[in-house]
């Protein structure tokens, strides 16, 4: 559990990061990326694979979990902090998680005192309250392109889940947790809500099935690799070419839909890039 004392007792002391998920492996090696975990995982029990055998469709589908896993919790975050009823929400979600299990911990020092900390970081994504607009417009362009995917197969790129279905489910279940999130979601294409509740029973039933196949027609994708091209590819582009540069100047990039994209050039996401 992460509190206040095992945020740095363990994860700071073991990874140099107070972020989550951190899994400590039989060898103790600790890992902290989802992504890294994932691969893992996939290696050392490919029993029930995550990933496709067939090299192309994987690779769309890896490009699409980094378009999910990156791009869209900057969505899910300006949502969240940026709507008072969805920042209260979460402000007592955070307080209960770090105070729990330590006794002399005040609940409403800890509800006001860590949230700040997570808001000073959005802005530095691009997300600023004035642009907000812009980031929630992405949500039903999004959904939509997920629904002409799933018109042809159960999963986002086949028969069976990608580790790409997960990385936007876990960005979707969280915006679907908040008060201005849940309508959005549940506002959406009846195809994403079942695609979410089918996700949830085979995770809860001990994974898919083995075996499964890639979409053969890959052309269903097409509205979704349009949308991460056009949004968070044409940003991590434009953020490489500044990095590379070594320019201090703010990275600026038109996205789709006419959204004016300003953020500070970040070497993290030249990294993901390369």
């Amino acid at each position: 559990t992460e509190n206040l004392e095992t945020r740095f007792s363990v994860l700071q002391a073991r990874t140099g990061k107070t972020m989550v998920p951190v899994v400590i492996t039989p060898d103790d090696e600790a890992l902290n990326d989802s992504t890294a975990i994932a691969a893992l995982l996939e290696k050392r029990h490919p029993a029930l694979p995550t990933r496709w055998e067939d090299a192309s469709m994987d690779a769309v589908a890896m490009l699409l979990e980094d378009y999910a896993d990156e791009w869209l919790v900057r969505i899910m975050l300006a949502s969240r902090w940026y709507h008072a009823a969805d920042a209260a929400q979460n402000a007592a979600i955070i307080a209960t998680g770090m105070t729990h299990g330590l006794f002399g911990i005040d609940f409403q020092r800890a509800a006001k005192d860590f949230p700040p900390g997570i808001i000073s970081s959005v802005p530095k994504m691009g997300a600023t309250p004035e642009n907000a607009e812009g980031w929630y417009a992405m949500v039903p362009r999004i959904l939509g392109a997920i629904a002409v995917v799933l018109e042809r197969t159960a999963f986002l790129t086949g028969s069976r889940p990608h580790l790409c279905d997960f990385a936007f489910y876990g960005m979707l279940n969280q915006i679907r947790r908040d008060p201005t999130g849940y309508g959005w979601i549940t506002a959406g294409p009846g195809a994403v809500l079942e695609w979410l509740d089918r996700l949830e029973t085979a995770c809860k039933e001990g994974g898919a099935e083995s075996g499964g196949e890639p979409l053969v027609d890959a052309t269903a994708l097409a509205p979704l690799v349009r949308e991460a091209a056009q949004t968070y590819f044409r940003m991590s582009t434009a953020n490489a070419r500044a990095v590379d540069a070594g320019t201090r100047d703010a990275v600026r990039v038109t996205l789709a839909g006419g959204f004016a994209f300003e953020a500070p050039p970040a070497k993290y996401n030249r990294k993901i890039y390369e």
